[in-house]
């Protein structure tokens, strides 16, 4: 059942799956962690189904189109495909209410193979649908407190990224934002953060402007990666080992840190380093909710960031790493209004 009675709730909605009998399954419920549901029983009488699914088919959830939920919400089922290889058909629920499943799955198509190991059949659920047969696994992955995953979903996604993906490209990575929608927050001077990397033989990468399949060989070859904190390293650290080096920029306040500390604990047994070199000025664009903090601006010690680099091994010398001028900062703060069509402001009243 896609969209159910019932009022919805925030990031919740009524959706799930019943049984032959027309009982809800409680295991059918998705959530973003286990405090967040994200899907609620809908209320009243199991629906007459409108469709019908053949064959067998493993229940997947809720599917998203935004990639770091997807990535870790809507993956988090998949690792059945190990318990049960045969079940090569997987079907989902749409994040959103569409017409056409179809259309809405194509650009995730790649991810889902990806991380199932080879599916073969993907399938969207816009109406009631009876399924001949249906397999119903907990999840397993998700953010917060599911970020470290079971252990047979660890198990299981290291077996098919090792199955999938092929290593190619540099050793040093930085993982950049500057080519981003101006929307997505950032810090401020990261061109200049760019040019001294480059200088000690990082190669700039721009995850947006490249297929997963070349992410994933990216990531996988990566011995050492910079990165500010964002949805990127949810994906580099399935590629992560023991051995691996990450250094985490910070580039907002609050505790958004955890959960990679936590996946990369879990998934890869190492730990990042992390980098707090933010200056304490943060900027919105106008219009912005308060607590978007993912869509915040912020300006960094440039000093500081590359004391810090330079004391863990990242960098052989903080020689050039001087904080930009207040004329190169307001001209890229402008430069981002124009792109955007609304002004970016100094940040007032955030509570961290």
């Amino acid at each position: 059942m896609p969209y159910g009675e019932g009022d919805r709730r925030g990031i919740m909605r009524r959706a799930g799956v019943y049984d032959a009998e027309g009982v809800y399954q409680p295991l059918s419920q998705c959530f973003r962690n286990s405090d967040s549901p994200t899907t609620l029983e809908p209320e009243g009488p199991c629906p007459a189904p409108e469709e019908r699914l053949k064959g067998t088919w493993l229940f997947g959830g809720l599917l998203y189109q935004h990639f770091g939920h997807a990535l870790l919400e809507s993956t988090g089922r998949l690792w059945a495909r190990s318990a049960m290889p045969k079940v090569n058909n997987i079907v989902f629920l749409t994040k959103k209410e569409v017409t056409s499943p179809n259309r809405f799955i194509r650009p995730m198509r790649p991810m889902v193979q990806m991380f199932s190991g080879g599916a073969n059949k993907l399938a969207g659920i816009k109406v009631p649908t009876r399924v001949d047969r249906l397999v119903l696994a907990p999840q397993g992955f998700g953010t917060g407190d599911m970020v470290a995953g079971c252990p047979e979903m660890r198990d299981h996604i290291h077996a098919a990224l090792d199955q999938e993906v092929k290593p190619e490209g540099s050793e040093k990575l930085y993982i950049s934002r500057t080519a981003l929608y101006s929307k997505r927050g950032r810090y401020l001077g990261e061109d200049r953060i760019e040019k001294l990397l480059e200088a000690e033989g990082y190669s700039i990468f721009h995850p947006q402007e490249h297929d997963l399949e070349t992410q994933a060989a990216r990531y996988a070859a990566a011995k050492t990666i910079i990165s500010s904190d964002n949805s990127a390293l949810h994906l580099a650290a399935f590629f992560a080992h023991k051995d691996s080096r990450l250094a985490i920029i910070m580039r907002r306040p609050g505790n958004v840190i955890e959960d990679y500390l936590a996946q990369y604990k879990w998934f890869a047994g190492m730990e990042p380093d992390v980098i707090d070199a933010l200056s304490g000025r943060y900027y919105q664009f106008e219009g912005a909710k308060k607590k978007q903090l993912s869509e915040l601006y912020s300006e960094l010690n440039f000093p500081t960031l590359g004391r810090s680099l330079q004391e863990r091994g990242y960098i052989a010398s903080d020689a050039g790493w001087t904080d930009p001028t207040e004329e190169e900062i307001e001209a890229e703060r402008l430069d981002l209004s124009e792109r955007l069509g609304s002004a970016i402001v100094l940040a007032e009243g955030l509570n961290f």
